[in-house]
């Protein structure tokens, strides 16, 4: 039986540099298993991608260690070069939204055997404007900065709950946002306080989508926007209602779309998976329908 070129990508440092602990015993796993094994460890924002590009054409199959800005950043690479590569996700960040939306084993063996063994299940991946890629979310507004911008060491120390703790501290910084929205044919005006395109069922670990609405390879986002609230007992009631999957206050807008538009007064803050994306007046984002594989269950 030939041997199978594997080209694995690590992030030392994603969620409590687990990956860093496992890196060992995945690439024993890999040996044993009658795998060639070319291995990198990422050093800086953007180095998954450029490795998929310098080493992509040579393997079978990509394994990813690390976090979604990780992952975001191999599906990137592969998006860019316009081929198609089966990725093994072995999740070791800090909230792992696209791989718990998936499914995927937090069991550190079972997730090495379905990085290898499991079955390819497509996905569709969105582009913002022309320069970025996005495998589950792109948002703006009220707590998208809190998962690039939550210390390392907090998050290491406290897990998921990091992201929790120093979104309170942000909350006197939420702005209102005046914006017109263009969502397949329809058009909405107003002023907003947070938006998200997304394509998975976890939004930074805490808001949660009903499951049983959502595809993952349909060519369709979920959008939701929530409105400027009146005062601070509004903004709680909105949050309590994301946290009991109620979208029928009047402040939530959700809907599905495959191309969103967003037009704003100024430039405002983006996040991608998790990664800060910079400051855009005007962001086009489209859907490309199942354009990667994920190995699962």
């Amino acid at each position: 039986m030939a041997k199978e070129n594997i080209l694995l990508i690590f992030n030392p440092v994603s969620g409590r540099q687990k990956a860093r602990t496992m890196i060992y015993r995945i690439v024993n796993f890999l040996s044993e298993n009658n795998c060639k094994t070319t291995i990198f460890a990422t050093t800086k924002q953007g180095d998954a991608t450029k490795l998929v590009k310098e080493h992509g054409l040579e393997c079978d199959r990509i394994i990813c260690c690390g976090g979604d800005g990780t992952l975001n950043e191999v599906f990137s690479g592969l998006a860019a070069m316009d081929i198609k590569i089966p990725v093994g996700y072995i999740p070791t960040g800090t909230t792992n939204d696209l791989a718990n939306a998936l499914g995927l084993a937090s069991n550190e063996k079972r997730a090495m055997h379905l990085a290898l063994n499991g079955y390819p299940r497509e996905l569709d991946l969105g582009t913002f404007n022309d320069d970025k890629y996005f495998s589950y979310v792109a948002s703006f507004g009220a707590f998208s900065n809190v998962a690039y911008e939550t210390p390392q060491w907090l998050k290491n120390h406290l897990g998921r709950a990091s992201y929790f703790f120093y979104g309170i501290s942000e909350i006197g910084e939420i702005r209102s946002h005046r914006v017109r929205i263009i969502a397949d044919d329809t058009e909405i005006d107003g002023d907003f306080v947070y938006g998200s395109v997304s394509n998975s069922t976890i939004i930074g670990g805490l808001v949660k989508l009903p499951e049983e609405s959502i595809r993952l390879d349909d060519g369709k986002f979920e959008v939701m926007l929530i409105r400027t609230p009146k005062d601070p007992f509004d903004l709680h009631h909105i949050v309590q209602g994301l946290a009991n999957q109620d979208y029928r206050d009047d402040a939530v807008l959700f809907f599905t779309a495959s191309q969103v538009s967003f037009t704003f007064e100024g430039d405002v803050p983006w996040t991608v998976d998790g990664e800060y994306a910079g400051e855009s007046r005007k962001v086009n984002i489209t859907n490309m329908q199942q354009r990667v594989n994920i190995m699962v269950e």
